[in-house]
């Protein structure tokens, strides 16, 4: 839960690669080969920082991969879990990481750590359980602490991520809070309030201002956030927890900061709009497209225009005859209740093409994805377009270790409406999920950059017969055909989602092969695309579900031809 600094010196260098079936890239770490000596040098930044991969033309996007790690202690005698540690880490691709050493540099330390801060935690957290329980045996929770990412911004002059932490160890209940971490691009440093707010007395009469305005009903038990940011001294004002967007600044204060448990957390934004003067212009340039997470965390008013602004928000009713949520979206005045129900959703503000959309994505029965694209500006969904989208990890692996055991799910952010990665669930050859670049189109909604969706697949299939298939290479064109044997092992790599499956052999001691039973099956180890290869044989079968089930692959019931292959439902 700790929010460390940056700054610290180190040579080792580290960046997320790896080459997949869409061009995109995975979470495999590769070095650069990049130091402090081949660092760009020559320009200086208005705190007189030596700026390194500036972005002359412009600010830009910056593709950025969050890798989300839960370490899980359970007891000796059962598999019930007594502590758990979640952290989060973020990760470059080698071209953005050659762009920015500085800041490539500055998130391999941090990654080092928070993987040493989550490991001592776990083990505090393990021998905190076990003192509790040795007095208290009937005791049914454990102990955990967990911080969850919101990545706000991520372009060449900053980026920043709200990160969410709580914490449980026992007791009437735990603690929470919410925290920026904001980098300088060009720099690598680690920024505070004051490298971006200039004028603080203003400022705090902005703050006091805003906070009076929107805790209005609470004001007589609420310490006002400007007047509290009065008494602090520079060195800890410039540490007040607060995170930028790309049309804001907010600030966040703690349960017991400004109130008591009771009054909860609370937050105040400063829109750019509001006073440019305040703020270092550096900041002030954005992209034109941009996205903003839409989080409890955090309030959010759309600029209507004419110094006017709308707030927008989503409301969730739970249903417990079916354990879900109704949502309802509701902008200014407006009410938009969708039929559909949910278990869980995230929403985000896209602005795209000088418009604002409301992006939607709720899980539903078998991790089905939805999306609903709302659009702002006319105060509109069309339920009829609703699709099946989802925002996730493209990479999840587990390691089993004596003490814990560690999971990591991998997964570019949502900040570019010109390239985000869509999964959709697929029925081909079985029940997987697929991804692939998208870019908001004109209409609001989401259009493809890819051709092919990557799969996503937790098992291989089995051939049963020696099969004559057709070989394509990575743009997908036909180069001939191939025999492949009986008993080979193939996976999934990509399909068009409706017509064709492209297949890779893979070998049987990457699998875990159950051949025992009526049902076989052969697990992939880890649910990553690790294993595609573009320069290996690229097998194509043609699928059809016309006729309904079974389905039907060249021609035949996909039965007589592979056994292995798995169905939700």
């Amino acid at each position: 839960g700790k929010n460390p600094g940056a700054d610290a010196d180190t040579s080792n260098d580290g960046s997320s690669t790896g080459q997949n079936a869409s061009g995109g890239t995975t979470g495999k770490n590769q070095g650069t080969g990049q130091d402090a000596s081949g660092d760009a040098a020559g320009k200086q930044d208005g705190a007189g920082t030596s700026v390194q991969g500036s972005d002359e033309q412009g600010v830009q996007h910056i593709p950025l991969t969050v890798a989300e790690y839960s370490l899980s202690a359970t007891k000796p005698d059962s598999y019930a879990t007594m502590a758990q540690c979640d952290y989060f880490t973020l990760e470059l691709d080698a071209e953005t990481a050659k762009q920015y050493p500085a800041l490539q540099r500055a998130l391999v330390q941090e990654a080092k750590d928070e993987a040493a801060h989550a490991q001592k935690s776990i083990a505090e957290l393990s021998a905190e359980y076990q003192e509790l329980t040795a007095d208290w045996s009937e005791y049914e929770g454990y102990m955990s602490e967990s911080v969850k990412p919101h990545v706000m911004r991520a372009d060449s002059r900053i980026v920043s991520v709200l990160c969410s932490f709580e914490d449980y160890h026992g007791g009437a209940h735990g603690y929470y809070y919410s925290y920026g971490l904001n980098y300088d691009v060009a720099s690598g440093r680690e920024l505070k309030l004051s490298d971006v707010v200039s004028k603080k007395d203003k400022f705090i009469g902005l703050v006091r201002d805003k906070f009076e305005e929107k805790y209005a009903n609470d004001s007589y038990m609420l310490t006002n956030a400007g007047e509290y940011l009065a008494t602090l001294g520079d060195e800890e004002y410039a540490s007040t927890p607060w995170i930028m967007d790309s049309e804001s600044i907010t600030l966040f204060f703690a349960p017991y900061v400004l109130g008591t448990y009771a009054d909860g957390a609370q937050e105040v934004s400063i829109y750019f709009d509001e006073a440019p003067e305040l703020f270092a212009a550096k900041y002030l340039d954005t992209c034109a497209d941009y996205v903003i997470p839409l989080l409890p965390a955090r309030s959010y008013e759309a600029n209507a225009g004419d110094g006017k602004r709308v707030a927008i928000d989503v409301d969730f009713d739970y249903n417990d005859q079916y354990g879900s949520y109704t949502r309802e979206y509701v902008i200014g005045n407006t009410r938009i209740r969708p039929e559909g129900y949910s278990y869980s959703s995230d929403s985000y503000i896209v602005v795209a093409g000088g418009k604002h959309y409301l992006y939607t994505f709720s899980s539903a029965e078998n991790d089905y994805s939805m999306l609903e694209v709302v659009d702002v500006d006319t105060k509109s969904l069309d339920e009829s377009r609703t699709e099946n989208a989802g925002l996730g990890g493209v990479d999840y692996t587990w390691d089993e270790g004596d003490s814990y055991d560690t999971s990591c799910l991998r997964g570019p952010a949502f900040t570019d409406p010109s390239d985000v990665a869509l999964s959709r669930r697929l029925e081909v050859l079985g029940t997987t999920n697929g991804y692939r670049s998208c870019h908001v189109g004109a209409d609001g909604y989401p259009a493809a950059n890819d051709e092919f969706y990557t799969i996503l697949t937790s098992f291989a299939i089995r051939a049963k017969k020696d099969l004559k298939l057709d070989v394509v290479d990575a743009s997908g064109k036909k180069t001939g055909t191939k025999t492949v044997p009986a008993g080979t092992y193939l996976f999934d790599m990509r399909t068009d989602g409706e017509t064709f499956v492209d297949l890779q052999t893979i070998d049987a001691s990457a699998l875990g092969i159950n051949d025992e039973s009526e049902w076989k099956y052969f697990q992939i180890a880890n649910r990553s695309t690790d294993h595609i290869n573009l320069t290996k044989p690229i097998y194509r079968v043609h699928i059809d579900h016309s006729d309904g089930w079974p389905y039907h692959v060249n021609g035949v019931e996909e039965d007589s031809l592979f056994e292995g292959i798995m169905y939700a439902g």
